[in-house]
């Protein structure tokens, strides 16, 4: 098998267990808002992003550099996991030096106590990395993915267990735990790096070089996508930030499911075709996308309260006016989620930075801002903002890129047109009972049926030439990426 279609497959398996795994968290995620109440339920959210906070140190740069390198190198690599151990093992004590008295003073014990005991997964996931590292580098990805799915699974199945038997919020933390604990145990099982001590500390410098403008990056990103949650656990509560931690969790599921297949399509074609094929590839990127993401976004901000009511129970009902609510910055989504990689993957990292600091300013400054009009307020203040940094980010990228804001527009504006008209239609037939049904069974079905045939009628009925154009350009690319080409850019390529 070729050095590409080996490449290929791994990023397939590690795509199924990025999609198996957030499945299995939303049903755990699920099951848990239904068991705890709102507060408790809020402070483990909010406990959970303070570690999603820390793990950045450990989880970004070394393991990329790994796999990067020409040839695996055992005293690097052992270099490499002594070096995450004294990482990972600075971050937890740092935990419990700095965010468990503040979690003490701020929230109360029971938040000091359970950021405490999650200092142990930064830990776990620095011993795990560099073994993860040499499985990737070996193409394991099929057994990697295995080794995942079954972390998630054994930590769900500790969390909900826990619950049932009335642990509260610890269920969660010793799911998490478990999850941790499980999957470095099988990763150090399957694969064949042991590490041993190192006295040579020559590659030290190059370790610390490469790691440290990614971890930048990635703490642009986590602010950026995170401002708005930060502003509500900070000013408004747990319990407030319970609500939109559950109004999140459909769409980040959604984003997994969505974007990130479309993504592997895509960004193999931007990055390979030439410069005056891109603009063209890229509006087929962007309308490709805009075709399969917009009724799916749209859709469920649609049904937001029987799907919230079904599956997360119906204490949770102001979740889904938030997510009707999120629902509206599809658009920008569409049109912009590429950017910051198109932008890499061309050679221009350094603007790519500067659109994080475009998202962190004003997903920031906008929410700040409306906190005293509670929030609902802070939420529309995230979606205005999202439509300005739009503008702000097409207009960066065109100074670099033969990319802009009327091209993406321009591919996109038909779907989303349509997809506003159902989502308009479904949300004012659920809202006013039209088909009168008490049985949510029956009446979730009729809601997304009717969607269905709104969204797909009214595409081809007015825009039937450009809708089949992509549907026949996706099963293309599916074609092609099947024989191990690059779809999107296979006729572009200079």
């Amino acid at each position: 098998m070729s050095l590409k279609a080996r490449s290929l497959k791994g990023a397939f398996f590690n795509l199924s267990a990025n999609g198996a795994g957030q499945l299995v968290n939303f049903v755990v995620y699920a099951i848990m808002a239904r068991i705890l109440g709102v507060e408790e339920f809020g402070l483990v959210a909010i406990c959970l992003m303070v570690v999603e906070f820390c793990n950045l140190f450990v989880t970004v740069g070394v393991s990329q550099n790994l796999i990067q390198r020409d040839k695996w190198d055992n005293e690097f690599a052992s270099l490499s996991f002594w070096f995450l151990m004294a990482v990972s093992l600075a971050i937890a004590v740092l935990m419990f030096a700095v965010a468990v008295p503040v979690a003490w003073y701020t929230y109360s014990e029971l938040a000091a106590q359970l950021i405490a005991a999650l200092a142990i997964i930064p830990l776990a996931n620095g011993v795990r990395l560099v073994h993860k590292a040499k499985m990737e580098r070996d193409f394991l990805n099929k057994r990697l993915a295995a080794y995942d799915t079954a972390g998630v699974l054994v930590g769900g199945v500790v969390s909900v267990a826990t619950a049932l038997t009335g642990f509260g919020a610890w269920a969660i933390i010793f799911g998490k735990i478990v999850q941790a604990f499980v999957s470095t145990a099988l990763t150090w099982h399957g694969s064949t790096f042991r590490p041993h001590w190192v006295k040579d500390k020559t590659h030290l410098p190059e370790i610390i070089h490469f790691a440290k403008p990614l971890i930048a990056m990635s703490f642009m990103n986590f602010f950026s996508q995170r401002t708005s949650n930060i502003v509500i656990a900070a000013f408004l509560g747990a319990a407030t930030f319970a609500y939109t931690s559950v109004a999140r969790q459909g769409f980040s599921v959604l984003n997994n499911l969505t974007f990130q297949p479309l993504n592997r399509i895509a960004l193999a074609g931007l990055a390979r075709v030439s410069d005056d094929k891109l603009s063209d590839t890229f509006g087929r990127v962007v309308s490709m996308t805009a075709l399969f993401v917009t009724p799916v976004y749209f859709g469920v901000g649609a049904i937001a309260h029987p799907f919230i009511d079904l599956v997360f129970g119906d204490k949770w009902v102001d979740s889904a006016y938030l997510l009707s609510i999120l629902a509206l910055q599809t658009p920008c989504n569409v049109m912009a989620y590429y950017l910051p990689n198109l932008l890499i993957a061309r050679g221009e990292p350094g603007a790519a930075f500067k659109l994080n600091i475009i998202n962190l300013t004003f997903n920031f400054l906008l929410p700040l801002a409306a906190v005293p009009w509670g929030l609902y307020a802070v939420i529309s203040a995230l979606v205005v903002a999202n439509y300005i940094t739009l503008i702000l980010k097409f207009w960066l990228v065109s100074r670099s890129l033969d990319v802009n804001l009327s091209l993406a527009f321009k591919e996109t504006w038909m779907f989303t047109f349509v997809g506003l008209i159902m989502f308009a239609v479904v949300l004012y037939l659920e809202r006013f009972h039209v088909f009168g049904l008490d049985n949510i069974f029956l009446e979730l079905p009729a809601l997304v049926a009717v969607g269905g045939v709104i969204y797909c009628g009214g595409l081809l009925l007015f825009f039937r030439r450009k809708t089949l154009k992509i549907v026949n350009e996706f099963k293309s690319g599916k074609k092609q990426k099947k024989k191990g080409k690059t779809p999107l850019a296979e006729d572009t390529i200079d």
